[in-house]
């Protein structure tokens, strides 16, 4: 099937194109009218006006457009009337910061003894494993914790007990110049 193209043109059943001046002639004219006013006329501002015979009780008359406001204006600048603040604007309550309630030595003990993960980490201390990383600064500062409520509360071991079961260290502790010499020289 061949291609056909379209065309613009309306063909036999369509209606003729009017050239623009036939279109024209062809055209009712529009009835011209006058513009409604929409305002008073040019100059009306600046014209006598005209006094009404009747006078209302309590009336002057109409007013005259051309005049103003008779509000007095003042020609010097007053300063700005500020209300009076109150002097005690201070806040009633004061802020501060929030403080954990101090324990005692023997609380702070108690709770170090009751901590579930510091008895872990003793076990596994027990059992020769090495502590790393936050296991072991977590056992470190709670032990070392730990021995310094024991000597603040008069719990702590005496470690020379051990010591005088060993004759070595009996050995080594003894000054033998102050015995043999008797001076201190």
């Amino acid at each position: 099937m061949t291609r056909q193209k379209k065309s613009r043109s309306t063909g036999n059943n369509g209606q003729r194109h009017l050239p623009a001046a036939e279109a024209r002639k062809l055209r009712q004219p529009k009835e011209e009218t006058k513009k409604k006013g929409a305002g008073k006329k040019s100059g009306s501002r600046n014209a006598i006006v005209e006094q009404n015979t009747q006078q209302q009780a309590g009336h002057s008359g109409p007013k005259d457009p051309r005049t103003g406001s008779k509000k007095p204006i003042a020609l010097v600048a007053e300063p700005a009337i500020t209300p009076q603040l109150k002097p005690d604007l201070q806040p009633k309550a004061r802020l501060s910061k929030a403080t954990v309630p101090a324990l005692t030595a023997a609380e702070e003990l108690a709770m170090i003894e009751n901590d579930t993960l510091l008895q872990q980490l003793l076990e596994r201390v027990e059992n020769n494993e090495v502590l790393t990383g936050k296991d072991a600064k977590y056992f470190n500062a709670k032990t070392a914790r730990m021995e310094h409520l024991l000597e603040q509360l008069g719990l702590a071991e005496q470690t020379d007990i051990a010591d005088d079961d060993d004759p070595l260290a009996q050995f080594e502790r003894i000054d033998w110049r102050k015995s043999i010499l008797g001076d201190e020289d």
